[in-house]
């Protein structure tokens, strides 16, 4: 099968051959960009998306003029839209160009995918550099499931990433370049040692090789075996994270319900909460072990674990949520929202704790409200309030919480940190250190103790 024939079977696959799609080609005018453009440009009219092609000038190196104006001609002779972008020499960066470099890059093709309303963005990634990536990843350390490598396609702002060469070798594109008479510009840097992936490219991998020729397929194919094994977990790690995750932004969960999994899931999961939260978050050992030695401990209920670029993961009592709180400000708003687990206290802000217990089960604390609930009414949750919640009064009539919360001379600023506990149906059972509702007793109910008490730990830190 030819390379073409082998790219139209992949872009079919992926969906990468509507001809109603906008997409952008990332060209540096490197060999396998400039295979991956003619490769485009070879699909039938009818498999064909609307290309542009987007190109950084970095202003590494002298040649990086001469390359933008054969970029432009080449695109005017084949009628290609082309947009440059410049990054200029003083914007650089004393250490750290290769990371800075690619930053600047994806920033532009997040703001090309915006401005065209462009579904994707095409980089020119192929076989060789997904070996090179796993052997970084592998060096470099971080999560297993960074050493599948590159996935075909990944989101970047509107649209998305996608890499149509994977499985092509620089050996195949370079042939195909030659059969094809398509021009190219060598990269000058790629034989310099600077660059990490260069050392992996001209020393590591060459030296691999010569222990076994097949050491770039038996990657590939451990990247795959990585990536099915993965691909079996992941139902149950989402399963298991939707149970334990009560609110999305900030991230918010349940500390008993965390620890209550194996502690291989236990860590699988605080790592991909971490990266939800911030993809750049460090998630080395010793500071999952330092989250975790947070939850676990009977000592200190409350407390912080400082995460890097001011994120946090805090821990009041069961709950434990992951956030920026100078980013929120001083005066963030708390928004629990959590399911009320029988005979177990929990914090739910503004220095409250509350506890739902069996009427039978003994307690010291003194009864704030008994209740007598259903089946279809458990369980309990609570959650912030909204404008249509209202509690029952003794009457029989009803009255809204705004307005409970108005009469309580509860602070305007202060109601958006009001929660409410509510039944499975969504009946306001009560506003918490504010009012009651008045239900009258049910047969063929359970009775149960609504506890309320203050939070006496409230305020105290522990890194």
């Amino acid at each position: 099968m030819s390379l073409i024939e082998r790219f139209r079977e992949i872009c079919a696959a992926h969906g990468w051959n509507d001809p109603t799609q906008k997409g952008l080609v990332a060209v540096s005018t490197g060999v396998d960009s400039m295979a991956l453009l003619t490769l485009f440009l070879q699909l039938p009219v009818s498999e064909r998306p609307q290309l542009t092609v987007v190109h950084v000038n970095h202003e590494l190196r002298d040649q990086s003029e001469v390359e933008q104006g054969f970029l432009t001609d080449w695109c005017h002779v084949h009628q290609v839209p082309l947009v440059i972008k410049r990054w200029p020499i003083g914007d650089h960066p004393a250490n750290g160009i290769e990371l800075a470099a690619r930053d600047f890059r994806y920033r532009f093709f997040k703001e090309q995918l915006e401005q065209q309303s462009a579904d994707w963005v095409a980089t020119a990634h192929q076989a060789d550099e997904q070996v090179e990536t796993i052997l970084l990843k592998l060096i470099r350390g971080g999560q297993l499931d960074q050493l599948t490598g590159m996935p075909a396609s990944r989101p970047l702002g509107m649209g998305q990433v996608i890499r149509p060469l994977l499985t092509m070798t620089k050996q195949e594109l370079h042939d195909f370049a030659v059969a094809e008479r398509i021009p190219w510009y060598e990269d000058a840097t790629n034989r310099e040692l600077v660059a990490s992936r260069n050392r992996v490219r001209q020393v590591i991998l060459p030296q691999l090789r010569e222990e076994n020729p097949q050491v770039d397929r038996h990657i590939l194919d451990y990247a795959d075996q990585l990536r099915t094994t993965l691909d079996l977990a992941q139902p149950q790690i989402t399963a298991a994270m939707s149970n334990i995750l009560t609110a999305a932004d900030p991230i918010t969960g349940s500390v008993e319900k965390l620890l209550s999994q194996s502690e291989v899931n236990q860590s699988i999961i605080l790592m991909k909460v971490l990266k939800q939260a911030e993809p750049t978050l460090a998630t080395e050992k010793p500071k999952l072990e330092q989250v975790f030695r947070l939850l676990k401990s009977r000592q200190h209920p409350t407390g912080t674990v400082k995460l890097g670029l001011g994120w946090v993961v805090e821990k009041r009592y069961q709950v434990f949520k992951v956030w920026q709180p100078k980013k929120s400000g001083e005066k963030s708003v708390e928004q629990f929202r959590f399911m009320v687990d029988l005979n177990h206290y929990h914090a739910i802000g503004r220095g409250w704790q509350l506890g739902l217990f069996v009427a039978s089960a003994s307690q010291k604390e003194e009864v704030a409200q008994t209740v007598t609930l259903t089946p279809d009414q458990l369980p309990l949750q609570v959650r912030p309030w909204t404008p249509t919640d209202v509690l029952r009064l003794r009457n029989g009539h009803h009255q809204s919480v705004r307005r409970a919360l108005i009469n309580a001379k509860i602070p305007r600023d202060q109601r958006a940190q009001i929660s409410v506990l509510v039944t499975a149906k969504q009946e306001v059972l009560a506003v918490p250190g504010v009012k009651w509702s008045v239900w009258p007793r049910q047969t063929h109910a359970t009775a149960y103790h609504l506890i309320l008490k203050r939070d006496e730990m409230k305020g105290e830190q522990h890194e």
